[in-house]
């Protein structure tokens, strides 16, 4: 009994002893671990380091050990072993542990699970400026542009100043829309990396705030480092033709549809400058292309219209601005254009009533290819050719001072004329050609006025003062041709329609008028000669010629 009683005491003896050491080593273990925080807190990482790791050695229990020895490894740049640790404690959700996983992931370049971690973690308020940094790289890689801007935003706030960063967030900011801050962040990148995707996106960012002196510049670096990008050669097209150079503009526009920018702009926008480079005709190819894209499309509709008025088709144009109004879209100078194309197709009442239906409106003047016209000159005109005198001198009367032109006097002069008020028109043709002494056209046209008064001799005067103003006017010869024919002139009108023909070797009238010229000076084989290649150009009535003399 006295041994039992014995073993008993020393048991718990040995007991209370062990329960001693135990409380002293836990508490000492405590104060290691909390010394080790402090020391983390501070910035002592290596000495941080040291304790943490003793402890877990020492076989120190909970999760917060790893966290924090995690976060102690991560300060120390070694990622790997705060990966190891914060792996085993990510299923708390705590934001530290998955922002600081995200980042080692990233520098890790495993990115699904980089991006996985720092959403997470900045959706719970993890705010270092890393995580942020990294994450808006991963939203720029998905081309979640707007996330990306805002992220890179918060990492700047939060201390990133990276060139890195202010590169991929002037990128980021053009595709998001933000182009001042795009501008802003790739100019300031610009002084160290003249990269082509930095040249790309600022040049654009330009464009698209119509600053195209600037972005010019930067789109014409990003085409000599051999851009890819379709947009660039579109803006850079834009920019060559708001600056009148519109053979390079062409060029622009041709290397963007290469690249398969498919916008029905960009055949417009080409059309337009082939017009302004004299190929009208080429022209017709990108309108009629734009309207195969886009049917709709107003803008190619008026491309069409603006080439066909230089090539003087008008019924086009008529077909065209019919399309173009039932599209909903309308111009005021619309009743001008079609006023013009009527009369040229001699539809006199159609022509009148659109330069009336402008008069009504109060508009009094319309604007073709840059130049001023009056809508009262217009209806004088066209009351002319319905052979209206009196109301065409009203309508004359109508044209203000400061409208008033060389085609004021023209045209009035015609009206005298048809009043048999001759003296009138010779005195408005006079008047027309001391105010416009240089213009071969008024010159022209009196020419023809005073033809149509049988004084062939004074029309002969105002053909040949044309001549010398426009020696390349085919149509003067040829009227000048006629007037000396009338004078009974007739060799010296063929050596006339033998320079006409010289400059306009495809028009059927002046083969067929010399033809007869020949035939009246006996000379056969010649008049035959023109009279089948008038037959050639489209005078069919020239066979009745061929037939009867030339068999």
């Amino acid at each position: 009994m006295a041994k039992v009683i014995l073993r008993s005491s020393l048991t718990l003896i040995l007991f209370l002893s062990y329960q001693i050491i135990s409380a002293q080593t836990t508490n000492s273990s405590k104060l290691d671990y909390e010394s080790a925080i402090q020391l983390l807190n501070k910035g002592a990482y290596a000495e941080a380091l040291v304790k943490f790791d003793k402890l877990v050695h020492s076989g120190f229990q909970g999760n917060e050990i790893y966290k924090y020895r995690g976060t102690t490894k991560f300060r120390l740049g070694d990622f790997t072993g705060a990966a190891e640790d914060l792996d085993k404690v990510r299923e708390d959700e705590d934001e530290l542990v998955n922002g600081l996983l995200g980042i080692c992931k990233y520098e890790f370049r495993e990115w699904e699970a980089s991006k996985y971690f720092l959403i997470k973690a900045t959706s719970a308020g993890f705010s270092e400026g890393r995580g942020h940094l990294y994450l808006g790289y991963l939203f720029f890689e998905g081309h979640q542009y707007k996330d990306a801007v805002s992220q890179l935003n918060k990492a700047e706030k939060a201390g990133e100043k990276e060139a890195q960063l202010y590169k991929t967030r002037g990128i980021t900011a053009y595709y998001a829309g933000e182009v001042d801050l795009a501008i802003q962040d790739l100019t300031s990148v610009l002084k160290k990396e003249k990269s082509l995707e930095v040249y790309e996106a600022l040049g654009l960012a330009c464009a698209e705030k119509n600053e195209f002196k600037a972005g010019t510049t930067y789109l014409q670096a990003a085409d000599s480092l051999a851009s890819k990008n379709n947009k660039v050669y579109f803006y850079l097209g834009r920019g060559l033709e708001e600056k009148k150079n519109y053979s390079q503009a062409i060029a622009a526009y041709s290397k963007a549809i290469d690249l398969h920018f498919t916008n029905p702009e960009v055949y417009i926008n080409r059309g337009n400058c082939k017009i302004m480079s004299g190929l009208m005709k080429e022209s017709l190819l990108d309108f009629d292309f734009a309207i195969k894209l886009s049917p709709e499309s107003t803008m190619a509709y008026r491309g069409r219209v603006a080439a066909n008025l230089l090539l003087m088709d008008w019924a086009r144009i008529i077909t065209d601005l019919a399309i173009t109004h039932a599209l909903g879209s309308f111009e005021t100078s619309d009743w001008g254009v079609l006023s013009e194309a009527k009369f040229a197709l001699k539809n006199y009442q159609g022509a009148l009533d659109e330069a009336n239906a402008a008069l009504v409106k109060g508009i009094t003047y319309y604007s073709i290819n840059g130049n001023k016209y009056s809508f009262d000159l217009q209806k004088g005109k066209c009351l002319v050719g319905m052979g209206k005198y009196e109301a065409a001198l009203q309508a004359f009367d109508q044209v203000k001072e400061s409208e008033s032109s060389e085609e004021l006097y023209l045209e009035r002069a015609r009206a005298y004329v048809g009043l048999d008020q001759f003296d009138k028109a010779i005195s408005d043709l006079e008047k027309a050609q001391l105010k416009y002494p240089k213009n071969a056209t008024v010159f022209y046209n009196s020419a023809v006025i005073k033809e149509e008064l049988k004084d062939f001799g004074a029309a002969v005067l105002d053909y040949s003062k044309a001549i010398s103003l426009n020696p390349k006017d085919a149509a003067a010869y040829f009227g000048r041709a006629n007037s000396k024919a009338r004078k009974g002139e007739t060799a010296a009108a063929i050596t006339d329609l033998d320079k006409a023909i010289d400059l306009d070797n495809s028009n059927a009238t002046y083969y067929k008028v010399r033809a007869n010229f020949h035939y009246q000076m006996k000379n056969k084989d010649k008049a035959c000669f023109d009279w089948r290649k008038a037959v050639e150009f489209g005078d069919q009535k020239a066979r009745f010629s061929i037939d009867q003399y030339c068999n």
